[in-house]
């Protein structure tokens, strides 16, 4: 990243400088096409001209600095990176070029503006200087040098651009003079004209005093104003400070004296910061003194008034602050006096108050209070030595207020002594009323504990259901014990006080036996009360825990009942999974049924107990529970009754889906392109076909299992039975459509064969034919009457080798099956033109077998492999060898019985993942990969894309594999992508692949599948030449184990 980063910051310091060259040539060009007008015919604009021309020379030389600095930033950028040499040394080259050829330009046009007319053009460049010089001679010795700062500033602008116009005109001075000299050389000048020319130069150098004079009379005026200008500012913020700095209000209040030294500190903060600026205007006005300006002594004077009211408000400050701090501390010790009195006073009042207590508590309460109250007025007197201490101190000091201060002190020590005299009388009080409560609290104390319980033992609240009553049962349990331990211990007591101070003879004694039978009396109330409600609560609590268990079980069972789901499945696997929780569930409610026993039990009997409305009420709950736990016996049984139908339906519909695509790719299989070369050709796809067969026939029970239960999903008026029978009839037409296409094959594949067997015949009689020509054609009859005789002999053997080859013609003359089908077709044409009133005969599809023979017959398909032709024997010797070509090789074939130039069985873009390279080592890359992917024989290979497979060219150089043993399936285990099939190839390799959809994923498997089990169980191939044997074509005995379990069709063969 750090490295594609600095490749990024170069390229764009590079493209940066680039752009500044492209801009600058943009700008050249379009200066050099200005320098390139043409020159004007006459004179009479040739002044204007040189005029612009100069103004364009004085822009070129304005602009030198863009080219060199171009240069500067393209010599810096080949130093950091040499690597960008050869372009930017390439684009600078170019400018410069640009460049020379623009001021050669510029050079040559000038040169011919002057050479038109160099003397007219010459004394008008002196005219144009000398009007030029008069315009400006009044500005340059004007006397006005500004009022205030703004037109000092106007006018330094102003000389700013009147000196910029005098270094333009200087040049052209320079001009004039080179044209002076040239014009001498050439003798066309006059001295009128030369001493015009002299005349302005005296006068432009007489300019440039005054010009400078002028610039600093300017600058002088602007810094004097300036100066003016600050101190009056300064001036004015100290006339803004200083009424806040001699302000005398001091403030009345610790709150006021505070913020009023707050304000004070920012002001004094504030005037530590502006004094640099102070200091700064005070140093320019003295450097204008030390210069001797003509104001120095105005100057002096603001200066000396300035720092005297600067040091005027300084010291009102530090007084103000003095004074604010001896303010702060009498309003200080003047806010902790009133805070004094305030707190005293308020004690005073406490303490003069007449309240008595009304019981003991509220009397202890009051003298456990009175005795902080005293601590706190003891703690106190340290805060009355402190204010005594700080008055000493202030009048010490000479305080303004000293008066005052000792005044209040005086009145703060009297308050403090009368309060503490306060405080010892109201304890002696406090003391009297406390004992005075003491002999009455624990009767009263008692009594009230006691009614207190007899409410809540004398409460008729049964409770309103199990809980409420469960509740109450247990609370009154634990009422009763703590009852009958606390009142136990404290009724004792009381009675031993009573008998005590009755035995001491108490004035009251009368009064205390009256507390204490009353006492003893409602004591065993209590007690009685507390038996009875116990076996009120424990009726109760058997009743509304019948009520109780019956709301829970027929909870359980409501429950029990929604949590039965209407769910029927997607699929084979949910129905099963939830058949599986169907009998969890009926597991689950078996212990329901327990708990309905035991709430008919209860009811039995409570109603033996209970009469009237209790009664019908617990034949009512009864009720409920039993209904409810027969409707969801029923409602359980219904769901498992619909679960197994649901099952059988999806497996039922599975089922006809896997035959249906099972039969897809057995046509797909059947209805294949490939057409054969030769008779092994043809024998090749008739062993393959049979094999199809064989794999028809093994699907014979699935297909029976399948219908089978598709009627009985019928018969049982499944709720799917309508679907169920159009699954049915779609699934008989489509195996229906399989058989015919297998007999439309294998009768394609017989006229082939015997098409090819025919061609072969026939090849080989011809070249039989060709190798006894010769033999034939020869014309020596002999020459004496023994080569007579050996050649009569020879012709002897000749007829004898004839004689054999006369069956194999016959056989040539038969008709073969296809030729009988056109003859007969031939036949029935020639019948519907000779009766044409004859009901017409639908004429069947052309067959591609017909199309197939006769491309054999017109020599379309390539002829199969001639064998040696026979040759005549004469006298155990072969006559003709010479003339008969040599035998053809055997057709060349690979593993898999096909010619090895075949064309690609299978090919498409798929997704790969290549997982293992064999069984102990993992693929080195296992990221997803799409490949165009080809099956061609029994080899699979991989590449880019279709052009890379044309050209021969695998995926990164990848060598094809081998499907050959291998196995390929659906990859139901992989989750992460849809349609993905596994290949796991014979030496432990794997793949995985992702199709478009199921259906192409499905064609895949089955092609790749059929190659790996045939090349597996295929034999070597045979000759081409040899026909089939009667085994091979089908002929096989009825005694051949392979053939004793016959499918729902017969092979049908000639």
């Amino acid at each position: 990243a750090d490295d594609n980063l600095a490749k990024l910051r170069d390229a764009l310091q590079l493209q940066q400088f680039l752009q500044e060259c492209d801009e600058l040539g943009y700008w050249i060009n379009e200066k050099l096409l200005t320098a390139q007008d043409a020159l004007p015919e006459g004179t009479r604009n040739l002044h204007s001209k040189w005029q612009k021309h100069q103004a364009f020379m004085a822009e070129l030389a304005a602009n030198k600095d863009r080219l060199d600095k171009v240069h500067q930033n393209g010599d810096d950028l080949v130093r950091e990176k040499p690597e960008t040499a050869d372009v930017v040394n390439d684009r600078l080259r170019q400018l410069q070029e640009q460049w020379d050829e623009l001021e050669n330009t510029t050079q040559s046009k000038a040169q011919k503006l002057f050479d038109a007319n160099k003397a007219e053009l010459f004394a008008q460049s002196c005219d144009d200087v000398d009007t030029w010089i008069n315009d400006i001679d009044t500005q340059v010795k004007s006397e006005d040098y500004g009022h205030d700062l703004t037109s000092v500033n106007i006018l330094i602008k102003r000389q700013q651009l009147l000196e910029k116009d005098v270094d333009i005109k200087r040049q052209q001075m320079l001009e004039l003079q080179n044209q002076a000299e040239v014009l001498r050389n050439e003798g066309s000048i006059v001295d009128e004209v030369d001493g015009k020319r002299v005349q302005v130069e005296e006068r432009f150098s007489q300019l440039e005093g005054p010009l400078s004079e002028r610039r600093k009379m300017l600058e002088a005026s602007k810094e004097l104003h300036q100066f003016h200008r600050d101190v009056e500012d300064e001036k004015l913020w100290v006339a803004e400070k200083m009424p806040q700095a001699t302000s005398r209000d001091h403030g009345n209040s610790l709150l006021n004296v505070q913020t009023l030294m707050k304000k004070n500190q920012s002001l004094r903060a504030e005037i530590d910061g502006h004094q640099p600026r102070i200091d700064e205007i005070c140093e320019r006005g003295q450097a204008m003194v030390s210069r001797s300006h003509p104001s120095s002594d105005a100057i002096e004077h603001q200066i000396e008034d300035m720092q005297n009211q600067w040091a005027v408000l300084i010291d009102e400050v530090d007084a103000r602050k003095l004074r604010l701090e001896d303010s702060e501390k009498a309003q200080q010790y003047y806010t902790d006096v009133a805070e004094a009195e305030a707190w005293m006073s308020e004690q005073e009042l406490y303490m003069m108050a007449e309240d008595r207590a009304k019981d003991e508590p509220s009397a202890n309460a009051m003298l456990k209070k009175h005795e902080g109250i005293e601590n706190t007025i003891e703690d106190y007197a340290q805060t009355v030595h402190e204010l005594s201490e700080t008055s000493r101190n202030l009048i010490a000091e000479n305080h303004p207020e000293s008066d005052r201060i000792a005044t209040r002190q005086a009145q703060i020590d009297k308050l403090y002594a009368g309060l503490k005299h306060l405080a010892e009388e109201r304890r002696g009080k406090l003391d009297e009323t406390l004992q005075l409560f003491q002999l009455n609290r624990e009767v009263d104390d008692l009594e009230q504990w006691i009614a207190e319980r007899e409410v809540v033992a004398g409460s008729h609240e049964l409770g309103q259901d199990y809980e409420h009553v469960t509740m109450l049962q247990d609370r009154f349990r634990e009422f009763a014990r703590d009852t009958g331990n606390i009142g136990s211990e404290r009724v004792a007591a009381a009675n031993e006080i009573c008998d005590k101070l009755i035995d001491q003879g108490h004035s009251d004694a009368a009064t205390i036996a009256e507390w204490k039978d009353g006492l003893n009396e409602a004591w065993a109330d209590l007690l009685e009360l507390i038996d009875t409600r116990t076996q009120m609560l424990a009726a109760s609590y058997e009743l509304h825990k019948f009520y109780y268990d019956c709301k829970e079980v027929l909870g359980r069972i409501q429950e029990k009942q929604q949590s039965m789901s209407d769910e029927l499945g997607r699929d084979a696997a949910s129905v099963t999974d939830l058949q599986r929780k169907h009998t969890t569930f009926e597991a689950d409610i078996q212990a329901i049924g327990s708990q309905v026993v035991a709430v008919q039990e209860d009811a039995n009997r409570l109603k033996c107990a209970y009469a009237g409305d209790k009664a019908k009420q617990i034949e009512q709950r009864e009720a409920e529970v039993l209904d409810a736990w027969n409707n969801l016996n029923m409602g359980v049984e219904g769901r498992k009754v619909k679960l197994g139908d649901t099952l059988d339906l999806h497996r039922f519909f599975n089922m006809q889906r896997d035959l249906m695509l099972w039969m897809e790719g057995i046509i797909r299989q059947i209805n294949t392109d490939e057409r054969p070369r030769d008779v092994s050709g043809v024998e090749l796809l008739m062993d393959n076909h049979r094999s199809v067969e064989a794999e028809i026939n093994a699907r014979d029970e699935s297909f029976a299992e399948c219908i089978q239960l598709g009627n009985s999903l019928i018969e049982r008026q499944h709720y799917a039975s309508k679907e169920v029978e159009e699954k049915l009839v779609q699934l008989k037409e489509e195996r229906k459509t399989m058989v015919d296409a297998w007999e439309r094959r294998w009768d394609f594949l017989q006229i082939m064969l015997e098409v090819y067997q025919f061609a072969r015949d026939a090849t080989q009689a011809e070249a039989w034919l060709m190798s006894v020509q010769g033999y034939l054609s020869k014309e020596n009859l002999g020459d004496s009457v023994a080569e007579v005789e050996k050649l009569i002999k020879k012709h002897e053997a000749f007829e004898k080798s004839t004689a054999t080859q006369v069956e194999r013609f016959t056989a040539l003359e038969r008709l073969t099956t296809l030729e009988l089908r056109e003859k007969k077709k031939t036949e029935e044409d020639e019948f519907r033109r000779t009766h044409p009133e004859s009901p017409k005969v639908v004429t069947p599809p052309k067959s591609p077998a017909r199309d197939e023979a006769q491309a054999v017959v017109d020599g379309e398909v390539a002829e199969p492999v001639k064998p040696e032709p026979e040759q005549p024997v004469v006298n155990g010797e072969h006559e003709g060898a010479q003339e008969v070509p040599p035998p053809a090789e055997p057709a060349v074939v690979n593993d898999t019985g096909e010619p090895s130039q075949a064309e690609p069985s299978m090919e498409g873009m798929l997704h790969r993942k290549h997982e293992w390279e064999s069984h102990a080592k993992k693929a080195s890359n296992r990221s997803w990969s799409t490949v165009y992917t080809v099956l061609r024989d029994s080899m699979l290979s991989f590449h880019k894309d279709q052009k890379a497979f044309t050209a021969n060219a695998t995926f990164h150089g990848e060598e094809p594999v081998t499907v050959v043993g291998g196995n390929c399936v659906a990859a139901t285990d992989y989750t992460k992508k849809k349609n993905v099939f596994r290949l796991k190839l014979a030496n432990g390799g794997e793949y995985l692949f992702q199709a478009k959809d199921e259906d192409e994923m499905n064609f895949w498997i089955h092609k790749i599948s059929s190659i790996a089990e045939v090349g597996e169980s295929k034999e070597p191939a045979r000759a081409a030449t040899y026909p089939p044997t009667r085994a091979e074509a089908g002929d096989s005995s009825p005694q051949a184990p392979e053939r004793k379990k016959r499918g729902f069709f017969t092979l049908k063969k000639k």
